[in-house]
């Protein structure tokens, strides 16, 4: 009975202790108001790329249920979190995943 008790206090103590599964890290959450501009930029990532512009600067990941149209200015709300731990960042990925929440504004900037 010893051994037993011994066997599944070992087996909880190494699953406690095992590292957590990194695409399931919901950590840090934030959520943010941000302005997406109407036209994409051509910028350079792993390589060259076409990326939003979200609050003046080149934006290199996806958001989550957003479906850019271009020629539409966009406030949109979204959620942030973190995708990895600071340890495991892949080096040709982003450390946050991001997710819409809702579109507040969508204007047309058609010429």
């Amino acid at each position: 009975m010893f051994q037993i008790l011994l066997s599944l206090l070992t087996l909880s103590l190494i699953t406690a202790c095992s590292e957590p599964n990194l695409n399931e890290l919901p950590l840090n959450k934030v959520v943010l108001t941000v302005k997406v501009e109407p036209e994409m930029a051509d910028c350079v990532g792993v390589g060259p790329m076409k990326c939003l512009v979200v609050d003046g600067e080149y934006f290199y990941e996806n958001i989550e249920g957003f479906n850019f149209e271009a020629g539409n200015a966009y406030i949109i709300e979204i959620e942030r979190s973190q995708a990895y731990t600071d340890k495991k960042v892949p080096a040709d990925v982003g450390a946050y995943r991001y997710k819409l929440i809702k579109i507040l504004k969508k204007q047309s900037h058609v010429m």
